[in-house]
């Protein structure tokens, strides 16, 4: 498989949101569901963090699309297929749903590489952020649904070596609790807030919800 993975289904944002036009980039295990060093293999492993979809609700509220993104080396590593994935997220959209009305997620890209296979999308290569971006802003049409896809030859460079690059929109963030989730947003300019993996995004969402507060310093190579 040379692309990722792409589960995409836009909705309008609740009414009542403000419309500044904020994209909210969140890994999937340790931020909304407990991960496993075995994976999440099917929809009855998946368990979601506390107040994880109230926090996306929140976001939602707050004019935020949401797009998730993950790596999930188990589909090249031979364990599943995208088909046995998508299973997983469409449990995981039920599940917030009836948390939270709002808890819903624009678009879900998955990464099937492994570490070996040095493609693009792989966080923390920032091509699934940069993907999410253009479609969720309508810079690119794209079909809704599932689907396959590509990162375009244009984002493949990044300087991990120099300054942290001037984001799209100011109110853009990532969420993850792992240094390639920071490197990911860090090579897109994002706010970026670490999580602790035990208790997910529901800590920080306060911080995230303050538009002036720029998020955790980091940097991939110092």
């Amino acid at each position: 498989m040379r692309g990722f993975v792409v589960q995409y289904t836009p909705t309008p944002l609740p009414a009542s949101a403000p419309s500044h036009g904020g994209i909210a980039f969140l890994d999937r295990d340790g931020v909304l569901n407990i991960g496993s060093s075995e994976y999440i293999n099917q929809p009855s492993e998946f368990i979601s963090l506390p107040n994880a979809a109230q926090s996306v609700g929140r976001l939602r509220r707050a004019g935020y699309r949401i797009c998730v993104v993950t790596n999930q080396s188990p589909i090249m590593r031979g364990l599943w297929d995208e088909h046995r994935l998508h299973t997983i997220h469409n449990h995981m959209r039920s599940v917030f749903l009836k948390s939270d009305e709002d808890a819903h997620f624009d678009m879900i890209l998955a990464c099937p590489h492994r570490h070996r296979d040095r493609c693009m999308c792989r966080k923390p290569m920032p091509g699934m952020l940069r993907f999410g971006e253009k479609v969720l802003r309508g810079e690119v049409e794209y079909p809704e649904g599932e689907s396959i896809a590509e990162v375009l030859p244009t984002e493949r460079d990044v300087d991990w070596w120099g300054e942290k690059p001037i984001p799209t929109h100011s109110f853009d963030c990532m969420v993850g609790d792992r240094g390639s989730d920071m490197g990911a947003g860090w090579a897109q300019g994002l706010r970026l807030f670490q999580v602790d993996d035990s208790k997910g995004i529901f800590p920080v969402i306060e911080r995230i919800l303050e538009s002036n507060n720029t998020g955790d310093v980091f940097h991939p190579v110092r």
